[in-house]
């Protein structure tokens, strides 16, 4: 059986999935009907999402960790110090990527604010009372 926490956890992980593969497929529309749209294009989505999704979950994983702590200091210090881990590996990744050529810059970076979208909607639905995400 799974711990309550871990459950909402998982729940809202796989809410802002499904809102980031949402917003994902709208802009592939878009860019198919500007007439940007390649294979390069699909692909700078897919790693785009993907990073964002992977950050999304070690995050999650990392305030629980934090949230297990008995000393709030030494949990917040936690959180703090895995978040500029985290982006510090986001950008040598993503700076990487985008220097090889093969991906678009732009639908490899717009799928990164997805997850802020799929939360504020994700927010806007949610039940009184209910403690995920």
């Amino acid at each position: 059986m799974i711990p309550q926490e871990n459950n909402t956890t998982l729940r809202s992980l796989l809410l802002v999935a499904l809102g980031q593969l949402f917003l994902s497929a709208v802009m592939l529309a878009v860019y198919w009907a500007l007439g940007y749209f390649s294979v390069k294009v699909l692909y700078s989505v897919a790693v785009g999402t993907g990073l964002s999704l992977l950050n999304f979950a070690v995050m999650g994983f990392f305030l629980l960790r934090a949230a297990k702590s008995e000393n709030p200091n030494k949990a917040k210090l936690y959180a703090g110090g895995t978040y500029g881990v985290r982006m510090i590996a986001l950008l040598v990744i993503l700076v990487l990527l985008l220097r090889t050529g093969r991906f678009d810059t732009l639908a490899t970076l717009l799928p990164l604010c997805f997850v802020r979208i799929s939360i504020f909607i994700t927010e806007l639905f949610r039940k009184k009372g209910d403690k995920s995400l």
